[in-house]
């Protein structure tokens, strides 16, 4: 798969993971009391050290995830040998929700838009891209602002160093940045009107600072709907 041909696949992978992120938040059973089930399936991650196509995960909440899955968990969050994810200790590991659980420890993380993703990105590609192994990311933490996220900032040099090491750490190529962020910046107009450039300063910087001048980066776009007033259009 060309990487040219890989982006409206790329694009309608993540709406379809977001979707689902949102749509499959559940009461409990707490997801640690299942998931050991499915990673005794896959004890070591026997593609570790293959080549990767790699995801940097990056934003605040909605990347990370909220929520408590049903059970069993739902086929696009269930884990697949053909997708890792690097923990905070910077090792391949099997991908299962939560996978931001030893990144944004300050929060209980549950479902986000990573693993549908990842299924769904296996699946389009078909029994030609069997050998396919996705690496994500995972670097998001919630209620973050996008200031918070600009170069210099812990967050954006803790997430480039990520990415770097995830292409240290057995190889591949960095497929695309998944940005899943901005809420936080909706409270106040000035930093509404101020994301746009924010955000491009951003792109710039990953492009930058990863070597990739043509680096994708899916955004979700986030609307904030103003209380109408009289006299205003």
């Amino acid at each position: 798969m060309k990487p040219a041909a890989r982006r409206p696949l790329l694009l309608c992978a993540l709406a379809a993971a977001a979707a689902l992120s949102f749509l499959l938040v559940a009461p409990p059973p707490p997801l640690a009391a299942h998931l050991s089930s499915f990673l005794l399936a896959f004890p070591a991650p026997p593609y570790a050290g293959r080549p990767k196509l790699l995801f940097l995960l990056a934003g605040q909440s909605n990347m990370a995830g909220r929520g408590l899955a049903p059970y069993p968990l739902p086929a696009p969050f269930r884990p697949h040998p053909r997708v890792l994810r690097l923990a905070a200790s910077r090792r391949w590991v099997v991908a299962a929700p939560p996978l931001h659980a030893d990144i944004d420890t300050h929060k209980a993380c549950g479902l986000g838009p990573a693993m549908p993703f990842a299924h769904r990105l296996l699946q389009e590609a078909g029994s030609g891209e069997s050998s396919l192994v996705l690496g994500l990311v995972p670097s998001a933490v919630g209620g973050t602002r996008i200031w918070m996220w600009a170069k210099g900032e812990p967050l954006y040099e803790a997430a480039v160093a990520r990415a770097r090491a995830a292409l240290a750490a057995g190889g591949g190529t960095l497929g695309a940045v998944l940005w899943f962020q901005g809420e936080s910046d909706t409270i106040e107009l000035d930093d509404a009107t101020a994301y746009g450039g924010r955000m491009e300063r951003l792109v710039n910087d990953f492009r930058a600072d990863l070597g990739i001048p043509d680096l994708l980066v899916i955004q979700v776009n986030l609307f904030h709907v103003l209380p109408f007033r009289p006299g205003i259009s």
